[in-house]
């Protein structure tokens, strides 16, 4: 059921469609497509604001899903790509550039654990320089070939001193 304005029999300006599935969009429409900004939501709850050129999710967007997961940034043939940061439930983050949906490029991930890599990814694995952070400090800092250290490397194991130690440097 598709309610606004029509030009050429081609759904044209602003517009609000309710698809067989229960699905919806509100927005822009040109040429009988998604076009310029719009709203799509999911008959399971799943939610898309952003804009869209030729039916597709292209440009700047904010998708959420039904689980708390969220993605902001830009968008391409209705995929990640470009600038972006993607929020897991679980509490992971990643944000840094995006290439067909996947992690491609320059980014830093904050992992639900509360370790991190920032560095260089290819097609969603780190690939290239990067540095990985542990949360008792060690780090490692290098090259990754589909998530294996590789390369020349520098890692650093840090001792930390004890409670008891500061205490008695004070």
């Amino acid at each position: 059921v598709y309610e606004g304005f029509w030009k050429n029999d081609l759904r044209e300006g602003k517009g609000f469609e309710k698809f067989e599935s229960g699905n919806t969009y509100e927005g822009d429409y040109l040429n009988g497509k998604q076009e310029g900004k719009g709203i799509y939501t999911w008959a399971k709850g799943e939610i898309y604001n952003g804009e869209w050129k030729a039916g597709l999710k292209t440009g700047d967007g904010l998708w959420r899903g039904v689980n708390g997961d969220s993605y902001i940034g830009e968008w391409k043939f209705s995929k990640a790509d470009g600038y972006g940061v993607h929020m897991w439930q679980t509490g992971e983050r990643y944000e840094g550039e995006w290439k067909e949906g996947l992690k491609h490029g320059n980014g830093t991930d904050i992992f639900a654990n509360g370790e991190t890599y920032v560095g260089q990814y290819k097609y969603g694995k780190p690939c290239g320089y990067g540095e990985y952070t542990w949360l008792n400090g060690n780090f490692y800092s290098g090259e990754f070939h589909d998530v294996v250290k590789n390369g020349s490397v520098s890692y650093t194991h840090l001792t930390l001193p004890t409670k008891a130690q500061v205490q008695l440097s004070v």
